[in-house]
């Protein structure tokens, strides 16, 4: 039997939103089993760790994440456990690794082959498995992506949906609802679930109303038609059984920043009328996606593998392509590259896309093309053009929580290099919405509020009987220290990070033990 563990004199936020209070914490067995003052009197024979001056609070919870392959890569999740995040919402944007059927194990084997994980398993139950196989160091609670549904009936090329069609869609959600997916996401930017219908969509959120799952999306527009994407986004969501998670809530382009009044008033709307609308946000004005986003079409309608393969094998299609560029007004000293498996061109990570392409002599179109004929599934890009008032203002909102928008990478860049998000988050989210509401709401906002929407049972609390996942933390000396040039440096002020009772991550020595983390199910 494994001794008792006890944590004296921490400055305990309990994940209610209640003013925190001085207490111990012991436990045993992987859950809290006492939480009182002078508990060591009680309990003499615990190992005791001393908490005093420190903050204790539950173990943050990533809403928006996106780890579903780096997981099995690199179990050890540093990223996200350096920073204090416990769980994560995998299967984001509609971009799962499950269903495989048809097209979309070799589509997963080429956008993740640096990875280096075979793409084995069909389902959700046997990618659960597999990631359980692993040990995480954090748990998982992964959605069922549209795209990946879409693309195992119909492929990732633009085609309608048929009555038949749909019904094996649904048929594929229901067994992934069945086996324990967390919900259902979209990203209506992306391919193939661009091509969806309205029709297409409700028919599928017949599966969320049965089974009492969130849906969280990608809008189809977080810029020029993002008003309307909402109105479909809250549409769908009432279909579905009312429980709605905005991902990465934004208003992009400064066009389009005046937008946020009424995105806020369409939001608070349908919560009185007893819709459960979350957002999350990550706490920075620069977005990250794949650099071909920039292409217009017919590239649009293409997959990044897709875009790879004609830019190398048409010549004519890679000249109207730059031309296409060459004439668009893109500021390309607002685009930041952030990852690319071109060996050649590493020294350009954290560089914008101007400056690259100006130490090499060629246009800043020239540039990108040569980088997507070379390398399109792989090569990814920061995107300017939101606003920080606006980012201080969805922060402020007690109904948002945050998600890093990334993947859990190691230390290095073995596994690619992340946003400086996928290091810093939280802290940056702590503090930025800490200005307006005070800590305790803060906290409930990364803890119990996104563990009660997706349905993470004895997670999100410290209370007695919930399990131990917990982050101590010295609030004076929080602060995250990631940036383009250096998106790996660790958080300042991580001390200790639970998982299940487990001492998980030690921010002295940087160590991470993996293997106390698992898929999370509703």
């Amino acid at each position: 039997m494994k001794t008792d563990r006890l944590l004296s004199g921490a400055l305990l936020y309990d994940g209610s939103s209640a003013p925190p209070f001085e207490a111990d914490v012991l436990i045993r067995d992987r859950k809290i089993l006492r939480v009182a003052k002078h508990a060591e009197t009680v309990f003499p024979s615990a190992e005791v760790h001393s908490a005093r001056g420190l903050c204790l609070a539950p173990g943050f919870i990533d809403v928006h994440g996106h780890s579903d392959i780096s997981i099995l890569a690199d179990p050890r999740a540093f990223g996200k456990i350096s920073q204090g995040i416990t769980a994560e919402i995998a299967g984001n944007c509609g971009l799962s690794v499950f269903p495989v059927a048809g097209e979309v194990r070799e589509h997963l084997q080429e956008v993740y082959a640096a990875y280096g994980v075979p793409i084995a398993w069909d389902s959700f139950h046997s990618y659960a498995a597999a990631v359980e196989a692993r040990g995480p160091a954090i748990h998982l609670a992964v959605l069922c992506g549209h795209n990946t549904l879409r693309a195992a009936v119909l492929g990732y090329s633009k085609k309608e949906v048929s009555p038949p069609e749909v019904e094996r869609m649904k048929s594929l959600l229901r067994e992934a609802l069945r086996q324990g997916a967390a919900g259902f996401s979209t990203g209506l930017i992306y391919n193939p679930g661009r091509f969806s219908s309205r029709e297409e969509l409700l028919s599928l959120m017949d599966m969320l109303r049965e089974f009492g799952r969130p849906y969280a999306t990608h809008l189809r527009s977080e810029g020029d038609a993002l008003t309307e994407a909402l109105e479909e986004a809250l549409e769908l969501a009432g279909a579905g059984g009312g429980n709605l998670q905005v991902s990465h809530l934004k208003t992009a382009l400064p066009r389009n920043h005046h937008k946020l009044d009424r995105v806020f008033e369409r939001i608070e709307s349908a919560r009185a009328r007893g819709l459960r609308v979350h957002a999350d946000r990550y706490p920075y004005t620069f977005s990250q996606t794949s650099l071909a986003m920039v292409l217009p079409e017919p590239f649009a309608l293409m997959d990044d593998v897709r875009i790879r393969d004609v830019l190398r094998g048409d010549d004519s299609a890679f000249r109207d392509a730059l031309a296409a560029l060459e004439g668009s007004s893109r500021d390309w000293s607002r685009v930041i590259l952030t990852q690319s498996r071109v060996k050649s061109i590493r020294d350009c990570l954290g560089k914008t896309l101007a400056d690259a392409a100006r130490e090499r002599g060629v246009s800043p179109a020239e540039f990108c093309l040569a980088l997507l004929r070379e390398d399109a599934p792989g090569t990814m890009a920061a995107f300017g053009g939101m606003s920080e008032v606006n980012l201080e203002r969805i922060l402020a909102k007690n109904w948002v929580c945050c998600g890093t928008d990334e993947s859990a990478r190691p230390p290095d860049d073995s596994l690619g290099r992340s946003h400086p998000r996928g290091f810093g988050s939280f802290p940056r989210f702590i503090a930025m919405a800490a200005k307006s509401v005070p800590l305790e709401e803060v906290i409930r906002r990364i803890t119990s509020m996104p563990a009660g929407f997706f349905g993470l049972r004895g997670r999100g609390m410290i209370r007695e009987g919930y399990f131990a996942d917990m982050v101590l933390f010295d609030a004076e000396k929080l602060d995250s220290r990631a940036d383009f040039l250096h998106p790996h440096r660790p958080v300042e002020g991580i001390r200790t990070v639970f998982v299940n009772g487990e001492v998980a991550y030690s921010g002295e020595s940087g160590r991470v033990s993996a293997g106390n983390g698992c898929i999370l199910h509703p």
